[in-house]
């Protein structure tokens, strides 16, 4: 029996979706994740174990990702199986989550498949599940917060906005990295749906619900109020122009809260992974200046003094405007080019695809870039374009941290998302009518 082509693409595209998923399913199980608890991995596993505590490495973190170790510990009893099964769960379900996205913002079913078997399949979107990294949860969250953003600008309500509240904040505690994109989405949906002030005090109050327990936690075991986690280290890194850092910490009492921290006095050695890789590897062997140099900034920082030891620290590097410069160029070809780590450091062989796969984004991001430019000179406006131009522009032209591969991963899946936006036929046809119609009608 003949079939139409769109029934044959159908079935073929749900081929590739099964397949992506029982590989990705797979591929938890053949690399567990209990077997790669090492530095930042066994950090996450070990504050997930002594939530809803944990000292200085819990309290500088977001919490969300500790909830969810904490819930599986309890849950699995570390069983190899269970975590295997809950890493591959959280693998599947996140190309699924931008799927619902994409059909909410509009795009027709054969489309939106298309967003859901390229992100399935692409190697930096799956490796990183068998890591316990923020990553895998983060990934998810953003994908559902998305689907919670289009089901507000299409059902509007009281009800709808909550859920887009709810799980755009829980992605931000979860890596404060989609605050941007948050804020972005969160502009729109109040310009597009005319959001009431009852619906806004609504949502900051549930907001600030969800923000109060990390809030907490950092002002006793930090000294500050930090509800997406303390930036600053990360910040004295880039701006100390140094390959390490030493960080001496030193807890005290909070009175005024009248809990004692967790922590013992701490001591810990800091290094980005873009501080030992060549992100131009095989055509370059350029790294970072740091990179050749065997320099060490030493932090001696008291939780009773606040944030004033970590101002007074961050002040001591003060970078002319040529370093300045200098420190941006390199991030920026960081952002494009950098491996992800741990990924790429494992040494397995899904690691090394990942890894040979990265040049596939610079391109990317320049032909989405050029076809958004388009649409845009013509006067078309939506949110996916829009979101993913400025949301991908703010990360690639950040100059607060160093850039690492493993931050480009959120624009990654939004990437995809718009370039399969930008081709829809249907959603041209679409654009096309209603300016024809508008032309007439002015006409």
């Amino acid at each position: 029996m003949y079939l139409p082509n769109r029934s044959i693409q159908y079935k073929i595209l749900v081929i590739l979706i099964v397949a992506a998923s029982c590989s990705r399913v797979l591929l938890c199980f053949a690399h567990n994740p209990m077997d790669y608890l090492w530095y930042d991995m066994m950090r996450h596993w070990e504050n997930g174990g002594a939530f809803p505590r944990g000292g200085y490495t819990a309290a500088a973190d977001p919490i969300v990702y500790q909830v969810y170790v904490f819930v599986l510990q309890k849950l699995t009893a570390g069983n190899r199986f269970l975590i295997a099964l809950a890493s591959s769960l959280l693998s599947i379900l996140m190309p699924w989550s931008f799927y619902r996205a994409a059909r909410n913002f509009g795009m027709g079913k054969m489309p939106a498949l298309w967003v859901w078997a390229l992100i399935a399949w692409t190697p930096s979107l799956a490796v990183i599940y068998h890591f316990m990294m923020m990553e895998t949860v983060l990934l998810l969250l953003e994908g559902v917060a998305l689907w919670m953003t289009a089901r507000y600008l299409r059902k509007g309500g009281t009800e709808a906005f909550l859920l887009f509240v709810v799980s755009w904040t829980l992605a931000c505690l979860t890596k404060p990295t989609v605050v941007p994109l948050a804020g972005i989405c969160f502009l729109w949906v109040w310009w597009k749906k005319s959001t009431s002030l009852r619906q806004i005090a609504l949502g900051a109050a549930v907001a600030l619900v969800l923000l109060v327990p990390q809030a907490i936690r950092s002002k006793v075991e930090l000294g500050f109020v930090a509800p997406f986690g303390s930036p600053w280290l990360t910040r004295i890194q880039l701006r100390s122009g140094v390959r390490m850092v030493e960080l001496h910490y030193y807890t005290h009492p909070v009175p005024l809260i009248g809990f004692r921290p967790l922590s013992s006095d701490y001591v810990w050695i800091f290094g980005s992974p873009s501080c030992f890789v060549r992100p131009l590897e095989p055509f370059s062997h350029w790294a970072m200046r740091r990179a050749w140099s065997d320099s060490t900034a030493r932090l001696i920082i008291h939780s009773a003094n606040g944030e004033r030891d970590w101002k007074a620290a961050y002040e001591r590097f003060t970078p002319d405007r040529e370093e300045w410069l200098e420190q941006w160029r390199e991030n920026i070809i960081l952002f494009f080019f950098a491996p992800s780590w741990p990924e790429t450091a494992a040494g397995e062989w899904d690691g090394h695809l990942e890894y040979r796969s990265r040049w596939i984004w610079a391109p990317l991001i320049l032909f989405v870039f050029a076809c958004n430019l388009r649409e845009f000179m013509r006067s078309r406006f939506d949110l996916i374009p829009v979101a993913v131009t400025v949301f991908t522009l703010l990360m690639a032209l950040q100059n607060v941290i160093i850039a690492e591969g493993r931050y480009r991963k959120p624009v990654e899946p939004l990437l995809l998302l718009n370039l399969v936006w930008l081709l829809d036929s249907e959603r041209l046809a679409r654009s096309e009518q209603r300016r024809l119609a508008m032309s007439n009608t002015e006409g």
